[in-house]
């Protein structure tokens, strides 16, 4: 597939491409993402060195469940966003802000005697910097 940006638009351009194939074919993505998160991010998303660097410094516990969740949601056709924050200007000193990679899942169950059961499921990933 063809890469997009690692932005907010371009993870759902992604998606929309994503869940526009067949289950089978859907199904053989969500396994590679599951597989190697690291290596699935890095060959659907332009990265610079910095980006391509922190991806694969992420702790493996994090790669775990990133892997994990975001796959079901893959293979499901649920929402998944990403919330990126600007990156900050370098310190004074010249080096990186930090950096806070932050995975979200919310679930909302609503039942209504007029309209019935409803479940929205929604997983974020947010990236956020310090001062």
């Amino acid at each position: 597939m063809e890469k997009v940006p690692l932005t907010s638009a371009g993870v759902q351009q992604k998606l929309a491409k994503l869940y526009a194939k067949s289950d089978q074919e859907l199904n053989v993505e969500a396994n590679a993402f599951h597989q190697d998160f690291k290596l699935w991010v890095a060959q659907n998303f332009h990265l610079n060195e910095n980006q391509l660097a922190y991806l694969n410094s992420l702790d493996e516990r994090f790669v775990s469940q990133a892997a994990a969740r975001g796959s079901y949601f893959m293979a499901h056709r649920l929402p998944i966003t990403l919330n990126k924050m600007e990156a900050p200007a370098l310190r004074s000193d010249g080096k990186d802000r930090g950096k806070l990679l932050n995975l979200n899942e919310s679930s909302n169950s609503n039942f209504m005697p007029e309209e019935g059961y409803s479940n929205l499921e929604v997983l974020t990933f947010n990236i956020t910097y310090f001062n």
